[in-house]
């Protein structure tokens, strides 16, 4: 093969052009558009035409050079000389750039701003070079069978044809390669009508315009229709008719409309643009009998019956970035990023952002507080030139039309605007009690209220599909920052209202997060903190022992704690739902590793619950059950195994003995007897918690999962048998199918695994698990957890195993340091890592140092234990090896 085209998706027409005549020229090519089906692996065609073209033909744009294009690897594969030291890479200049550094010292042909014939004699003697071919080449393989229509050549590109009215280039348009390429191999395809729709602001004229230009060749007539009025649509196809000299200028409206019909009919290489077309019934007449291609932009996505839609979406990130830099080229990448972030990377809110930067200085903190205080007058800025309009005067006018014939539909939206920028699923707008009076009564009636969410969608304010309606960001921040304070006011209480009428499902059930995921951003956005709403702020509590039960800790504890301050300030410290909020922060301490803190907590809150509400209340029992857990952490075994006991006895007496929640207090208690080495017991009450939470669960509850866990440990302490580790992999098999890879009780399944590999003797298992419990806790929970120091020595004593007692020792005596500093020398944590650094010390030869830090593990056990205790006898069996060594005399000189 001769020649590889290596092009940017933008340039196609290019590519075609100096394809077909090179292929006319008689040379051989390889173009992917022509070459490449459907279903081929892109990378392995890639790389096979690189190694088999004698040449690549570069095709050199601003789009060409973009870093995250496949080109930059096809013209560096290039970049190298053949056998003979000749060039492999033929540059060929499309439209202005600048090149890399690399490749600006090479000879690049331009092909722009020539006329035909003196770009087809430029490409040939590019391609021939200095010397002449041998003999005339051979007659080329038709242009039908080269994707060209029979008889036919493209023309140059960026010559429009003669019969041409679009708008303008504009200059600054930019990316945009996964909309233009499919378009264009759709209306090539034979799917000659497209309709690009999406919501005002977001770019669908503009990608018109960059179309009918960039293609332009492939066309003898392009002619561009402003269809937003009607009843003017007959007058420009009387003027195109005058323009393509099939009537005269005198000629009525009615012969003009069927000389132009005429022409389309016998004609194909045509391009019609209907821009700004909301009714397809207004454009379905001039679409019959269409041989041509037509193109259609529009707010209203309902032209499925005329022809392709594809939904225009805000900008790619980079395109975002790209966009705001050619307004504004000094602009810091981090900037950039936030500034494209808070504008929700919609093309118009970026121009006109872009050009407010550049015109006035402004540094993009200053412009972002205006957009938050003044959001109206910062988006109702002059508009670049290449959008009719502001933002914020689109919103305006669409309101104004809306207002004079649908009412409530502005309602509608401004109840939306209420919400948070994320889908609101239309099921939970339709509650007569809570809406405002213009939207009650529609909002009664099924029908009514579909026609009125698809009359939103057609005027292209919000996204309407799948049952929800979104308004972009700044869309919802003009509506809002146009009404009063008493209107938005009584907005906000009717959005609490509807808010509080959801239920997501239960918290424990993973089938019912999405539905809370959906719910929280606008459970958020309308601050339950605030609200008078008692049904809303029990939700506001669900919500975030939901992100708690997710494990994201980390959301979790800022959200909750908002809710039990103001709370506390605003209805009292003894009101049931700051209690509630004031278990969850506890909660979330207990998860971020910050004992003492929920400690504390508890021990405030506890006495009020049984104050308030007595010993057998629900929330009483839960504060109860939290500081079991956590004077366990603390290493107070008796007193949590007591607290675990009362908690699982009241439960069997307010629930039955086989509601879940009671054999999940089963389940504590279980644990809890394992901490003060009623090992045997702890077991048999796990064996009855799992199989009767499996009975009421299924087998892929998070309750379930974790009582298969436990008792794989429990079966492990006592007969370390096969069972246990089939157990394990189960429990970690459905934990991660049912929670994903990075919760955190997916890890502890990995934990789990290592110690009953260990338990079974297959020590290389265990350490790989526990190095990997490690590592991933760690990047989920931080270096300083007290979860990830626990697991960190749970690895050493591992290496220790596997006889890597070196690299264990610093590994412990760094975990012994951190957990010190955090609970005090005598924790059982602690203790227990210090009693694994005496192990290590032992295997390292440091046999005096070991036996040392051995006293110090039996004293620190038994002042906190007793002599003869569970956790002293213990650690006598695991330090027993050093306490009968004698350490050798330190040699005398």
């Amino acid at each position: 093969m001769d020649f590889f085209i290596s092009h940017a998706g933008r340039d196609r027409a290019w590519a075609e052009w100096v394809a077909w005549h090179l292929a006319d020229a008689g040379y051989t090519v390889e173009l992917d558009t022509w070459d490449w089906v459907a279903g081929d692996n892109f990378v392995t065609k890639m790389a096979a035409a690189l190694d088999g073209a004698e040449r690549v033909v570069a095709l050199f744009s601003p789009a060409y050079f973009e870093p995250q294009r496949y080109t930059t690897d096809e013209w560096a594969s290039a970049f190298v000389h053949d056998e003979q030291q000749r060039p492999r890479l033929l540059p060929l200049v499309v439209e202005e750039c600048e090149p890399p550094q690399l490749l600006r010292p090479l000879i690049a042909q331009k092909l722009f701003g020539l006329d035909e014939d003196q770009a087809r004699k430029a490409l040939l003697d590019a391609a021939r070079g200095p010397q002449r071919p041998d003999g005339r080449p051979e007659f080329p393989p038709s242009a039908q069978a080269r994707g060209q229509e029979a008889g036919s050549r493209p023309r140059v590109p960026g010559h429009p044809p003669a019969v041409w009215n679009v708008p303008g280039r504009n200059s600054d348009f930019t990316g945009r390669d996964g909309v233009l390429v499919p378009l264009r191999e759709r209306l090539l395809s034979g799917k000659n009508t497209q309709v690009l729709h999406g919501i005002g602001g977001v770019g669908k004229t503009q990608l018109a315009i960059e179309y009918a230009h960039g293609f332009a060749a492939g066309y003898d007539l392009v002619w561009w229709i402003d269809s937003e009025r009607t009843g003017l649509i007959s007058e420009q196809f009387a003027a195109l008719a005058v323009a393509a000299g099939l009537v005269g200028t005198n000629t009525d409206h009615t012969a003009a409309e069927l000389a132009v019909r005429k022409y389309f009919r016998e004609n194909s290489r045509w391009l019609l643009v209907f821009d700004n077309a909301e009714d397809p019934g207004a454009v379905r007449p001039w679409l019959s009998g269409a041989a041509g291609h037509v193109l259609i932009t529009s707010r209203n996505p309902a032209w499925n019956e005329i022809g392709t839609r594809t939904e225009v979406q805000e900008f790619q990130r980079q395109e975002s970035i790209a966009l705001l830099r050619s307004r504004q080229p000094g602009l810091a990448d981090a900037e950039a990023d936030r500034l494209a972030d808070e504008l929700g990377d919609l093309p118009l809110a970026l121009a006109q952002a872009g050009g407010t930067l550049a015109e006035t200085g402004l540094s993009v903190p200053e412009y972002l507080r205006l957009l938050a205080s003044r959001t109206n007058d910062v988006l109702n800025e002059k508009p670049p030139s290449s959008y009719p309009t502001s933002l914020a005067a689109a919103v305006r006018v669409s309101m104004e039309r809306l207002a004079a014939d649908e009412p409530a539909a502005v309602a509608l939206l401004q109840v939306c605007a209420m919400f948070a920028p994320e889908p609101i699923p239309t099921g939970w707008l339709s509650k007569p009690e809570a809406l405002p009076g213009e939207l009650a009564e529609v909002a009664g009636d099924p029908l009514a209220f579909g026609k009125l969410v698809a009359r939103i969608g057609r005027i292209g304010l919000a996204r309407v599909g799948n049952a929800t309606i979104r308004l972009h960001r700044l869309v919802r921040s003009v509506i809002r920052d146009q009404l009063s304070a008493d209107r938005r006011n009584a907005l906000h209480t009717s959005t609490e209202g509807l808010l509080a009428g959801v239920d997501p499902g239960s918290t424990e059930d993973p089938a019912a997060w999405p539905e809370w995921a959906r719910l929280l951003p606008h459970l958020v956005e309308v601050d339950p903190a605030t609200t008078e709403n008692e049904r809303l702020r029990s939700l506001a509590c669900d919500a975030a022992l939901y992100l708690l039960r997710r494990g994201d800790v980390t959301s979790a504890m800022p959200f909750v704690r908002r809710l039990y301050e103001q709370w506390r300030e605003r209805i009292g410290p003894d009101d049931i739902h700051t209690l509630t909020a004031a278990n969850e922060v506890a909660h979330s301490h207990y998860l971020l590793g910050e004992f003492h803190e929920a400690h504390v907590l508890i021990e405030d809150t506890l006495p009020r619950w049984r104050e308030e509400f007595g010993d057998d209340h629900l929330g009483t029992l839960r504060s109860m059950n939290d500081l079991g857990v956590i004077l366990g952490e603390l290493g107070d075994f008796g007193s949590s195994c007591d607290l675990q006991e009362a908690v699982w006895e009241k439960r069997r007496h307010l629930l039955g003995e086989d509601d879940p929640e009671t054999l999940h207090a089963m389940e504590n208690f279980a644990n809890s007897l394992s901490d003060i080495g009623e090992e045997l017991r702890s077991r048999e009450l796990l064996e009855v918690a799992l199989e009767k939470l499996r009975q009421a669960l299924g087998d892929a509850h998070p309750y379930v999962l974790r009582a298969m866990r436990d008792l794989a440990i429990a079966l492990a302490r006592t007969d370390a048998d096969r069972r246990s580790r089939d157990l394990c992999e189960e429990a970690r098999s459905k934990c991660q199918e049912v929670l994903g890879e990075d919760h955190p009780d997916v890890v502890n399944a990995i934990s789990v695994s290592s110690f009953v590999y260990m338990k079974l003797g297959e020590n290389e298992k265990a350490c790989q698990l526990r190095r990997e419990a490690w590592q991933r806790l760690r990047r989920i929970l931080g270096e300083n957890h007290p979860d990830v120091l626990v697991s960190a020595a749970n690895f050493g004593s591992a290496l220790i195993t596997v006889n890597r007692a070196p690299q264990a020792r610093p590994l412990l005596a760094d975990v012994h340091r951190r957990q010190r500093a955090i609970f005090g020398a005598d924790h059982p944590k602690v203790l227990q890592t210090y009693s694994t650094l005496a192990i290590a010390l032992y295997k390292v030869g440091k046999v005096a140092r070991a036996r040392h830090v051995a006293d110090s593990v039996l004293a620190g056990f038994r002042r906190g234990f007793g002599e003869g205790s569970y956790q002293v006898r213990q650690a006598e069996n695991s330090l027993k090896p050093i306490l009968r060594a004698n350490p050798r005399p330190s040699k005398r000189r």
